[in-house]
């Protein structure tokens, strides 16, 4: 398995930069011996940098190399083969799939944890103030009731200084 090759074009730094070594996402599945899928989840969580060509995602052999996916010397995947009567390759790049979208679903799950969490906060304030209100409630119908009371003495009076 080797490099793609080199692109290239002017001179000075643009030419440097040019015939740097970049990989499709494909290309750096296949280069770094994990799957296409694997090297698209970690573009998309922006673990991998890419450069966008063409409307084509392309990434530097160095950003393969500073992930560790591939060996800088050989050009080869990181890592060891597998043994005999180990896990396939093919079986090993299921797994890693299987772990990054679980890793992310762990990762929503915590938000929605934290969503709950607030949600719960704001349920008890809520709570605790319609308590307070019911008890201002009370406080003010029973007031009413007692301003809405005949008071039979204040009628005694009255009633004694009409009759006279």
């Amino acid at each position: 398995m080797g490099r793609p090759q080199r692109q290239g074009g002017t001179s000075g730094f643009c030419s440097k930069m040019m015939a740097m070594e970049t990989f499709t996402i494909a290309e750096a599945a296949k280069a770094a011996g994990i799957s296409h899928k694997a090297i698209r989840n970690r573009v998309d969580r922006g673990q991998l940098r890419v450069s966008l060509r063409d409307g084509v995602r392309r990434i530097p052999a160095s950003e393969l190399e500073r992930a560790g996916l591939l060996n800088p010397v050989s050009g080869e995947p990181m890592g060891q083969e597998p043994q005999r009567g180990s896990l396939g390759g093919a079986a090993l790049g299921e797994l890693l799939d299987r772990l990054e979208r679980q890793a992310g679903e762990l990762a929503e799950l915590r938000l929605l944890s934290r969503e709950a969490d607030s949600l719960r906060a704001d349920r008890e304030r809520l709570e605790t103030f319609a308590h307070e209100q019911h008890a201002k409630v009370l406080e003010l119908e029973a007031q009413l009731e007692e301003v809405r009371r005949p008071q039979r003495w204040w009628r005694r009076r009255v009633g004694a200084t009409v009759a006279e």
